[in-house]
């Protein structure tokens, strides 16, 4: 189980157990995150392009934009 927390343009993701850091995704190339979803291993970023990007949290590889 994880929780994100944005910050800028990253979102940093947290193991929501232990509070241990995980993993940071870079949104830099990204228009700002408007919210963050985070679903098993898979994180959910919507930013204000309106484009949703999904990562995996284990490995941060960007597996789909919608």
């Amino acid at each position: 189980m994880f929780a994100a927390k944005v910050q800028g343009q990253q979102v940093h993701v947290f193991n929501a157990k232990t509070g241990g850091f995980k993993r940071t995704i870079s949104c830099a190339g990204c228009k700002g995150v408007k919210y963050v979803s985070v679903n098993g291993d898979f994180v959910s970023i919507t930013t204000e392009d309106g484009k949703v990007r999904v990562y995996d949290i284990n490995t941060g590889a960007l597996k789909r934009i919608m």
